[in-house]
């Protein structure tokens, strides 16, 4: 009775991790969640699952089971999940290395079982439990090693599934190897937690607690991939505008609460439908991967950057006074100049104008952009590739990029 009711037990634990499996390969079929090592966790799962299968399929079949074949299985199983885990944390996967391990493994259990006269495996056979506990500790430790950098990276519910799975993971090699302890000491006689197969109770049961906790840290990843997808423009990678927006109005909530200083800039691209009827939309969008790119080089890192649409860009910079922000848009347009956008068969060249506006204190964020707005209108009838400076109420001037003023105007506020 004890016996059936230590199978049920292990089948249980076997059916959860087959549940697991599928959740990992439903989670694998997202877009962009192909390299996430959920792959090798499901089968990971699967080969678990069926080491839980095995030995009531044997007791209730009669069928015959080598020694240590379900301690191989599970073996296997996290040696797949050491992968999966590795690729996901970006670490090199190390699958052939395992593959190898886990057949000399394999062929030495088989070869100790089909061959009971060769003298020098049966010397090798007591030895074998102890080397597949001791490798499922380092396998559950190499598990902990790759999370374990992760944990400072995530959030919330990625945090938490993260720290689960470096508990989990530990605690049971923990156990391994105080069970390990007893086969070492005694080759060939069960450690203290598998004679009676808790042992094997307690690593279905490990790798489904594994799998759960990588299954939530998975599904976060894929959750931030959503969110940055939808905040995000698809061609440039910056901010789209509805996400802009909203980190400008926090920009000026917190301007108002700090009692900084708070200027952004209108940025467009000088001519772009004749780069685009001269070389190609495909050109065209080159062209603004390449002026995103040297967004990001020029600004500041506490400044925030975004595609309002077409060829239209924009920046906040937080703590920033008009002068210092003007300085930043002058090497920006300095850095277009400079760079062309690589194309074939020749480099495409082009410009940029700047409007560029301070928040006056109280001042709502569309009235700021509507400012820049201006200074960019102004900009680009005075002849482009300019910045422009909109002081509320006050005289201001365009500057040529990298030259001194060429003109002086007033503008409306």
């Amino acid at each position: 009775m004890k016996m059936f009711q230590s199978h049920m037990i292990v089948l249980i634990a076997g059916l959860l991790a087959l549940q697991m499996a599928v959740v990992c390969a439903v989670l694998r079929r997202s877009q962009g969640m192909e390299p996430s090592g959920l792959t090798s966790w499901a089968l990971g799962d699967l080969v678990a699952a069926l080491a839980a299968a095995m030995p009531a399929l044997a007791e209730i079949a009669g069928y015959w089971l080598a020694a240590d074949a379900v301690d191989m299985a599970l073996f296997s199983g996290i040696s797949l999940m050491v992968v999966g885990t590795r690729h996901f944390a970006g670490r090199p996967g190390r699958a052939s290395m395992l593959a190898v391990v886990n057949l000399i493994l394999g062929a030495a259990i088989a070869a100790g079982t089909w061959l009971p006269h060769a003298d020098w495996l049966q010397a090798l056979r007591p030895w074998l439990p102890a080397a597949l506990g001791f490798g499922q500790a380092l396998l559950l430790l190499d598990i902990v090693r790759s999370i374990v950098p992760l944990l400072s990276q995530k959030r919330g519910t990625g945090r938490f599934a993260a720290l689960s799975l470096v508990l989990i993971a530990a605690g049971c090699a923990g156990l391994n190897a105080w069970n390990l302890s007893g086969s070492i000491a005694q080759p060939g006689v069960p450690g203290p937690l598998a004679q009676d197969g808790s042992m094997v109770v307690l690593n279905v049961f490990a790798v489904v607690g594994l799998s759960v906790s990588f299954a939530l840290m998975a599904h976060d990843r894929l959750r931030r991939m959503l969110e940055r997808k939808a905040s995000h423009d698809d061609l440039t990678g910056l901010l789209a505008r509805g996400a802009f927006w909203q980190q400008l109005e926090e920009a000026g909530t917190q301007a108002d609460r700090n009692g900084k200083p708070l200027t952004v800039a209108f940025v467009d691209l000088d001519h772009f439908k004749a780069i685009n009827d001269v070389y190609g939309h495909l050109a065209g969008d080159s062209v603004l991967r390449h002026f995103a790119g040297l967004l990001r080089k020029t600004v500041g890192p506490q400044d925030i950057i975004g595609r309002l649409g077409g060829e239209e860009f924009a920046i906040v910079m937080p703590e920033t006074t008009l002068e210092r922000g003007r300085a930043t848009s002058l090497r920006l347009g300095s850095a277009v100049r400079n760079t062309p956008c690589p194309s074939e068969p020749d480099a495409i060249a082009y410009t940029i104008s700047i409007g560029m506006a301070q928040r006056e204190p109280t001042e709502t964020v569309e009235n700021l952009m509507r400012r820049a707005d201006q200074a960019l209108y102004d900009a680009k009838h005075a002849g482009r590739n300019c910045v422009s400076l909109h002081r509320a109420g006050k005289p201001w001037h365009g500057t040529s990029a990298g030259e001194s003023a060429p003109w002086q105007r007033r503008a409306t506020s």
